[in-house]
């Protein structure tokens, strides 16, 4: 007979995977290699992460995204940017997406000290659907210098 103490850790186990993010593949700017180590980035929901395909990403929905990162810089604030990557260069911004960061992480924020970003936001039902790289940065306005990737979204009914 099974006793009740011996169940618990299960249902502890079940509940923790059903609220947890899932792990995304990215891909570090060039321009923040030297300036910031980004560690992991989660999308919440993305079941698709499981396969290494890209998360599909529900109009009118929100999504949870966050990540580990460890600048190589001080800085007192950080500006949020989120925006289609079209190339290295070009960016079309997300114009729903709100730039103080220090509203979704510590500040200020000290060279060589790790810390998570976590943002829920709503998919605006304006963005046409169709797969995107987005690049998401979060930059120190007085240096310039920031923490950047990208990943693969598709944008889904």
């Amino acid at each position: 007979m099974l006793r009740l103490s011996s169940l618990l850790p299960v249902a502890f186990a079940l509940a923790l995977s059903s609220v947890s993010a899932e792990i995304v593949n990215f891909q570090t700017c060039e321009d923040s290699v030297d300036s910031c180590t980004i560690s992991q980035v989660r999308v919440t929901p993305c079941p698709e992460a499981n396969a290494n395909a890209a998360c599909h990403i529900r109009r009118r929905h929100r999504f949870t995204m966050s990540f580990d990162f460890t600048p190589h810089f001080d800085a007192d604030t950080l500006v949020a940017s989120l925006g289609w990557a079209k190339s290295e260069n070009v960016e079309l911004p997300l114009l729903t997406m709100d730039q103080e960061a220090c509203k979704y992480t510590t500040c200020p924020v000290r060279s060589g000290v790790t810390q998570t970003y976590t943002n829920n936001m709503p998919a605006d039902a304006r963005f046409p659907l169709s797969p995107y790289t987005i690049r998401w940065a979060l930059k120190d306005p007085v240096s310039q210098k920031r923490c950047c990737f990208t990943i693969d979204i598709k944008v889904v009914r």
